[in-house]
């Protein structure tokens, strides 16, 4: 054509519509990205060809087209320095310092510059300094500091040979300075000390917050994001984090259920929209199809995330726990294994205890299942699945005053508790399973819902 089309000719309606022909959506995907049905979508097809004067969404998409200014790439990254010591003898850690810098990219967060020492440090968020001997068999040594203030908070040695696992042992390096980053974002957000853009000090302090599944901070932690979004100063990991927000208050039962669900599902709705191919976008539909009982359906955005960034921790662990509430142990055994390979401290880490608890729980060992619901009640008392476990357990082995005492402890932390809070999370969950799941619950609480 001889003019290229303004945004201006079109609704709004469809604005998004040829948005998503052009990034190569089918008719079916626009149906569940907009929620509309399909003939919706073939009479806005057909109105968007007429003012195009197009045949076919092959012609509509390599029509030029005026787009509007993505609002989030005027939101600031996390800028990163990286820089060396020495130069490397040792062409492991040539490799390693390159994929490092890869790695640290595929999170779609950082602006990760790779530039000598002197550089001045003070306009990035944060420095990573490497340096390393000269022998072919040495280790490498990596420090991280918070540019800004110039704050050391991290080191790391590693050593390094002809024989070592570079890709392995990067990705290690790479999820554990993820971690520290994020850590001291939530530390400097709660001094209210930090210069770092908002959106990463506000998300990493609620990711902070629900690893540790504090009810106390969720108010907080709704507001600060909610106003960050409301002034345009959010992205999708920002969106992704007040998703988390709300699924964990949701499968913790500190709030009614539907009212988050839906802003969940309009939140994932929303993401794939405007960001389709958006890692964060898809944890956002992982968590809507898993409250939904589309349980495959959030196996796969789980599935495409890993793939993207094998260093994304969150859509390994979600997998896991879908794969145990699928009913396939052994994918999920393998997934928190894989898990603990990566970050040996967490080998105790409650989530994982929890999991372990879950896993011993399906196969019916219900010894093996109260011994880490007990470890994880002692580390997270308000944590609700480890209380379950325990009255479950306790039922089954016959021990009545336990299971009195395990539910009063529990509707002490949770008293608005209801078994369909639990039944919501299992959507979807293999029948035999979830049969076997709700004959337990309801025997458990039937005396005190029936006095409720």
């Amino acid at each position: 054509m001889e003019k290229s089309l303004s945004k201006q000719e079109f609704t709004a309606r469809q604005k998004q519509v040829l948005s998503l022909v052009r990034k190569g959506f089918t008719n079916v995907e626009i149906c569940k990205a907009l929620n509309i049905s399909a003939n919706t979508v073939k009479v806005h097809l057909a109105k968007i060809y007429k003012i195009m004067k197009v045949n076919n969404r092959t012609e509509a998409a390599s029509v030029e087209y005026e787009e509007a200014d993505d609002c989030v790439n005027k939101i600031p990254q996390v800028r990163i320095l990286v820089t060396k010591k020495n130069d490397f003898k040792n062409p492991q850690m040539d490799k390693f310092f390159f994929l490092l810098d890869q790695n640290l990219h595929r999170f779609r967060l950082f602006d990760v510059r790779n530039e000598p020492i002197e550089s001045e440090a003070s306009e990035f968020s944060y420095q990573i300094v490497f340096s390393g001997s000269e022998n072919p068999s040495s280790s490498v040594y990596l420090s991280l500091y918070s540019s800004e203030k110039k704050d050391f908070l991290w080191a790391y040695s590693q050593r390094l040979d002809e024989s070592s696992d570079i890709d392995f042992i990067c990705s290690q390096i790479t999820k554990l300075l993820y971690r520290q980053m994020l850590n001291s974002a939530a530390l400097d957000f709660g001094k209210g000390e930090s210069v770092l853009p908002s959106w990463w000090l506000v998300s990493a302090f609620v990711n902070y917050k629900m690893d540790c599944r504090c009810k106390e901070s969720f108010s907080r932690c709704e507001c600060e994001v909610l106003s960050l979004l409301q002034k345009g100063l959010g992205n999708s990991f920002l969106k992704f984090s007040l998703v988390r927000l709300y699924y964990t208050a949701i499968t913790e039962s500190w709030v009614k259920p539907q009212k988050y669900f839906s802003q969940i599902q309009d939140l994932a709705y929303s993401a794939m929209r405007e960001e389709p191919y958006s890692d964060y976008a898809r944890l956002m539909m992982a968590l809507y199809d898993i409250l939904a009982g589309n349980k495959k359906e959030a196996i796969t955005y789980l599935t495409l995330v890993i793939e993207a960034n094998p260093q994304n921790v969150w859509a390994r662990i979600i997998l896991a726990q879908v794969y145990l509430l699928m009913g396939d142990n052994v994918k999920a055994f393998e997934l928190f294994k894989d898990h603990e390979r990566f970050f040996s401290d967490l080998a105790n880490d409650p989530m994982q205890i929890i999991a372990k608890a879950f896993i011993y729980f399906l196969q019916k060992k219900y010894d093996e299942c109260e011994k880490y619901a007990l470890q994880a009640s002692y580390m997270r008392p308000e944590s609700l699945y480890p209380l379950l476990f325990l009255i479950v357990c306790s039922l089954v082995k016959g021990n009545v005053n336990a299971v009195q005492e395990y539910k009063e402890m529990m509707f002490q932390y949770h008293p608005n508790f209801k078994i369909s809070n639990c039944f919501t999370l299992l959507k979807g969950v293999d029948p035999e399973q979830f049969k076997t799941i709700e004959s337990l619950l309801n025997k458990a609480f039937d005396e005190r819902n029936t006095k409720k």
